[in-house]
């Protein structure tokens, strides 16, 4: 499979809200392809998810796995979701810290807080309807993909730029505590 070219912030792609997939689209081959390509890019990039905004794709498509990622380490597995059409139901009020990077934003992180506990309803690329609860980092993840499809980068989110930091500062400094 290919691997595709993620642009960066200041892309205009990546600040609009991105169009709904058709059911017939999701079974022809060109799209299949392209799900693929998605899945090869986020893993040949070290990405624990990617949007399709994010490879210049404005359709509502992302994919999160979360595999002895070296971006993300100590984080448990996680096995790969697509979700095309995807809506997020908070399931608990209750917010946690997160240190966030983007392949759009390389060699930045910064902290923000996210729903520990969503429900994930999407398709999968069959055109199957799915639900997964998710909570912790999976459900950050999924968070920090579908803001994309809505034209929503991270950084967006962030209250206090404090901790805004390129990613040896982010390791040097702020590994595993927050602010």
């Amino acid at each position: 499979m290919a691997s595709l070219e993620v642009i960066r912030m200041g892309n205009p792609n990546l600040r609009n809200v991105c169009e709904t997939v058709e059911i017939e689209e999701i079974q022809r081959p060109e799209f299949q392809t392209f799900l693929k390509n998605l899945v090869s890019t986020m893993r040949d990039k070290n990405g624990v998810g990617i949007a399709a905004p994010q490879v210049d794709v404005l359709k509502r498509v992302f994919v999160i796995e979360i595999e002895d990622n070296p971006r993300y380490p100590n984080r448990v597995n996680f096995p790969i979701v697509i979700a095309i059409n995807p809506e997020i139901e908070v399931v608990s009020d209750q917010k946690i810290d997160s240190w966030e990077g983007c392949l759009s934003i390389p060699g930045i992180r910064g902290q923000l807080k996210r729903h520990q506990k969503i429900r994930l309803k999407a398709l999968n690329e069959d055109g199957e309807n799915f639900e997964l609860e998710l909570e912790n980092f999976p459900a950050i993840v999924a968070q920090h993909e579908l803001d994309h499809l809505n034209g929503v980068l991270f950084i967006d989110r962030m209250e206090d730029l404090k901790t805004l930091a390129f990613e040896e500062e982010y390791n040097s400094y702020w590994l595993g505590k927050s602010i």
